[in-house]
């Protein structure tokens, strides 16, 4: 049989075995809170039970007469495993976060128990996956004992090759497609086939092959057993500083390309890839080698060397990846190249070492085989190596991050390699020699020390987060004043000139203006109404809990009602609450105030372990394309959370409209609609949503009485906003409106075990596609959110009381009044906030008034305009003086009918007159002409929405089925039509108020 046949099997094995780490990774951050600590964890145990599971194949190596049963056996035990892991997963979590932290209370017994539990669920596997290479290469040598390091090199090839292969068809394709469950039943389905297969093989070799001898070990001398120590500290230490190695590279790659689940796995393929070739190297030559352990001791240095160089070029790879953001197309196309470049960065940084330490396990495995420790040597080498991967694993998470930083850490990943190199040229050399072998090791330190010292990195550019522009931060206007590598990410804060941002993994989080003589930030109005919003709904709440520390100034904000008690702010990522204190004073509260209680730890967990009910919970985590964020978006965490809110208490959710299309954002909706009985959406800054949920009543009333809470109110007074209709102008829509548009986009609820938001929002990011059209609806023409949703618009006295820093809606009505005046006067002169072209347009149809006879298309298209800078902002009552302007003219006498239909419909969209709205829309659809092709769009939506807000859908569906069919694609595309179209469908059973 072609010992090829066994090295296809063993690719396959490794396939699946990565699969398993990737997977664990995704269920095992749903209850650890966290990527960084899922992956470390599965790491760890991943390694440390394949480090048990060789320790104990090599005990009883010489008694297994059937090592490939054996292996059939293991891969059986694995898959069935795998297919019974999701159910097991859901039990244990589920009565984890039911029975046993409640109990456990807030005590450090909560993290032992949750790391406990979690180990126990993938140590079983891990064991089992330990024994599959032992039992697979001793198998083969003992069939082909002619070709035994060759075919030990090509184990670990194959093996790792496959597992670089599955890591990616697992992250991209498999549970993108099956979810979770899928994916882990899909490799669970393949173990238990490939154990059938080997199992199959094995009753077909010939009689007693299959149970050859195994081969015999020497007896050992004392030296033998001295050398024998040196290999197995060796692999120790060697596999430290791999692992050390590779969650530095993690770190810094993700400052390059982004912190998503796809960028893990691309970073994680790419060393398991290195190694994997490094095996595949040796397999013709390690049976050739005249000094193996002379190979072994430079090999180490080369790969300290190799580490170091990864520091020296890394602002290369940024330079690269900043390149290739510039040359490839936003598309899913250029998704892919984008994927593929940072497979390429990541082999950059990560190949020449890793491929070092493929070498060095098969090579340290066959020197002290070859030396009279026989099949053995496998298992005792792989676990050695292993338990010094979990080690460096769980050092460099937990300790040496925040101790070290990255260049600190691969240093010390560095001097353990040229230590151990050292030792192991000492061991074999001579008397004579052994001065020679210190010389040796003294100047590789030297040279690596020297090496290592000239190189530094460049923190402005890896604050910059070159994966989401393409740019670095200019330093001449642009410096770091705080950069931290922290356990789950790096935090930085950059100045701008006066605007400070604290950034995670080089994303900006949140901004503020230090500078008091200048207007806010776009950014701060986010993290001030995030936490005043639900006070102006609820003033009396005393509970809160806010979810996510950021710059800290939403937790200020909320301990500026006096009503509040106590305020938890729980924040995953210590550094962040550490780089925010640059932000004083905006955020002092949030420090000095004794209400304030500010927990490292992650939010699930938090709230199970204390166990208290809340009035309002903030929930302002990152982005959802950060790998484990989803988790704060999905269904199962929103079923979690309002557990934790009293009756009548308040859920807010923070979320972006920017880099997420509206089918990302609605999984988001659907789940949070399942949950809630009522929400409803309001729009911060630009392209940021607030949403308000009520688990088991409709939403009160907004109400005015806490703008009579001094810190409330003074923080609301810095981004302008002066009384409670600053706040109502905001409103977006509630649920009666908005959820038939999620229910139509096709998405279904994001959910933990099947994360549509993690895989796909991360393309999103990249395309840069938005849902800004949905925040943007109340400032179009279209009535459609007016009629069926309710009024929020700003009185013309309002704009009398602006100061230096204004609402984006009281800046737009402003906008809007100051072309109602430029139209009533004539004012020809400039004007302070009306840009020129729309100042023209004013222009013109003030002064066609009197005669529009030549004009008269131009004139109507003009008045369009002015209604459209100023109906959807300001009352009705402020902006009629037009229309009572209009009818007055001479032009107005002199229109033909369809022109009169024109004003007509822009004064029943100003007035919301439902009844003449349908009546002028439908005159205008009737009577399509050329020139008013450009506006059909506007009359059809208008049309079907004052038959929607009459409760005549049916009357709104013959005039859709009728008029619908007329549109270009472009038009069908349009948001207005969608969003109308969408509320045909069954409505939901809740309304907002």
């Amino acid at each position: 049989l072609p010992v090829s046949v066994f090295f296809a099997l063993f690719t396959i094995s490794g396939f699946a075995g990565l699969i398993y780490e990737s997977i664990w990774s995704h269920y095992l951050k749903l209850f650890l809170g966290h990527a960084a600590y899922a992956q470390t964890l599965v790491l760890a145990i991943f390694m440390g039970g394949m480090a048990l599971g060789s320790w104990l194949v090599s005990r009883f190596t010489q008694r297994i007469a059937h090592l490939l049963l054996g292996y059939a056996l293991a891969e059986l035990g694995i898959g069935a495993l795998a297919i019974s892991f999701h159910v097991v997963f859901k039990a244990l979590t589920g009565w984890a976060f039911d029975s046993v932290l409640p109990a456990l209370g807030g005590s450090g017994a909560v993290d032992l128990f949750k790391w406990s539990l979690a180990s126990l669920l993938i140590l079983p596997a891990s064991v089992l996956l330990g024994t599959t290479f032992p039992l697979m290469s001793a198998g083969i040598i003992r069939l082909y004992p002619e070709s035994s390091a060759r075919s030990l090199a090509m184990l670990y090839f194959t093996n790792s090759f496959g597992a670089a292969i599955g890591v990616l068809v697992s992250g991209f394709y498999l549970i993108a497609k099956l979810g979770l469950p899928g994916t882990i039943l899909t490799a669970g389905i393949m173990n238990v086939v490939l154990a059938l297969t080997v199992w199959a093989i094995t009753k077909r070799l010939p009689a007693g092959s299959a149970s050859i001898a195994p081969l015999q070990r020497t007896p050992e001398a004392a030296s033998a057993r001295s050398f024998g120590r040196v290999i197995l500290l060796l692999a120790f230490a060697t596999g430290a500083a791999s692992f050390i190695y590779e969650i530095t590279w993690i770190r810094m790659l993700t400052l390059g390309l982004g912190a998503s689940t796809h960028s893990f796995e691309v970073m994680l393929s790419a060393f398991i890839l290195g190694m994997s070739l490094g095996a595949f190297w040796i397999r013709n030559r390690i049976g050739h080698l005249r000094n193996d352990i002379l190979w072994l001791a430079g090999l180490l240095v080369a790969k300290a060397f190799f580490a170091i160089y990864a520091v020296w070029i890394y602002g290369d790879v940024l330079s690269f990846i900043q390149w290739m953001m510039q040359a490839t197309a936003r598309t899913d196309a250029g998704y892919a190249v984008m994927t593929f470049a940072g497979l390429a960065a990541s082999m950059i940084v990560m190949f020449p070492t890793a491929f070092c330490a493929g070498i060095t396990l098969p090579l340290a495995t066959h020197a002290l085989a070859s030396r009279g420790v026989g099949e053995v040597a496998i298992g005792r080498v792989y676990s050695a190596n292993t338990a010094g991967c979990i080690l460096g694993a769980a050092f460099a998470t937990h300790a040496g991050m925040e101790l070290l930083g990255v260049k600190g850490l691969t240093g010390l990943g560095a001097l353990l390699d040229v230590a151990v190199g050292a030792l192991a040229l000492i061991a074999i050399a001579d008397r004579v020699g052994r001065p020679r072998a210190f010389a040796a090791g003294a100047l590789a330190l030297f040279i690596g020390v020297a090496g290592f010292a000239a190189t530094d990195f460049d923190l402005l550019r890896m604050a910059s987060g070159v994966y989401r522009h393409g740019a670095f931060n200019d330093p001449k206007d642009s410096h770091v004043v705080f950069y931290r590598d922290g356990k789950t990410a790096t935090v930085s804060v950059v100045d701008f000139g006066g605007l400070r941002t604290i950034r995670t993994n080089g994303k900006p989080d949140a901004s503020v203006e230090m500078d008091p003589q200048k207007p806010s930030s776009p950014d701060e109005p986010v993290q001030i109404l995030v936490g005043a919003l639900p006070l102006v709904m609820k003033p009396d709440a005393a509970q809160v809990a806010i979810i996510g520390f950021g710059s800290g100034r939403t937790t200020h904000t909320v301990l500026g009602s006096p009503r509040v008690r106590s305020v938890d702010t729980i924040e995953i990522e210590r550094k962040m609450v550490e780089g925010a204190r640059l932000f004083d004073p905006h955020n002092r509260r949030a420090y000095s105030d004794p209400r304030s209680h500010i927990y490292i730890e992650d939010a699930k967990t938090f709230f199970a372990a204390n166990g208290q009910r809340y009035d309002v919970i903030v929930s302002e985590p990152s982005n959802p394309w950060v790998s484990g964020v989803s988790t704060l978006f999905s269904e199962e965490f929103y079923t979690q959370i309002k557990r934790y809110l009293k009756d009548d208490g308040l859920f807010v959710q923070w979320i972006h409209t920017y880099e997420l299309n509206v089918g990302l954002l609605s999984t988001v909706f659907l789940a949070l609609g399942k949950e809630f009985r009522d929400y409803v959406v309001y729009q911060a800054g630009n392209a940021d949503l607030i949403v308000i949920a009520s688990r088991t009543r409709a939403l009160p009333a907004l109400n005015g009485e806490v703008f009579s809470f001094a810190g409330v109110s003074e923080d609301l007074q810095s981004i302008g906003f002066r009384e409670v209709g600053d706040v109502r102008a905001l409103r977006v829509g509630g649920r009666r409106v908005l959820q038939p548009l999620f229910t139509q986009t096709g998405f279904p609820p994001n959910s933990d075990f099947f994360p549509v938001l993690d895989q796909n929002a991360p393309r999103s990011r990249f395309k840069n596609e938005s849902s800004l059209d949905l925040a943007r609806m109340r400032l179009e023409l279209e009535p459609v959110l007016a009629l069926l949703d309710g009024e929020s618009r700003t009185p013309l006295a309002r704009i009398q009381r602006m100061g230096r820093s204004n609402p984006d809606r009281v800046q737009l009505a402003a906008v809007g009044a100051e072309a109602i005046h430029v139209f009533m006067s004539g004012a020809a002169g400039k004007t302070r906030l009306l840009s020129p072209g729309d100042r023209a347009q004013a222009l013109v149809a003030h002064h066609l008034l009197d005669d529009c006879s030549l004009a008269q298309s131009e004139w109507l298209d003009a008045v369009r305009e002015l209604i459209r800078l100023s109906a959807p902002f300001l009352e009705g009552q402020d902006v009629a003086v037009i229309f009572q302007k209009i009818h007055a003219s001479r032009c107005w006498r002199s229109l033909d009918e369809t022109g009169r239909h024109r004003i007509a419909l822009l004064e029943a969209i100003n007035d919301r007159d439902p009844a003449a709205l349908r009546v002028h829309a439908e005159a205008l659809l009737e009577r399509m002409r050329p020139e008013l092709e450009t506006d059909r769009v506007l009359y059809l939506v208008s049309a079907l929405s004052a038959c929607l807000a009459t409760g005549k859908t049916g009357e709104a569906q013959a005039l859709r089925q009728r008029y619908a069919p007329t549109l270009s694609r472009s038009e069908r595309e349009r948001f207005g039509v969608i969003f109308t179209f969408a509320q045909f469908a069954p409505a939901t059973h809740a309304t907002s108020q």
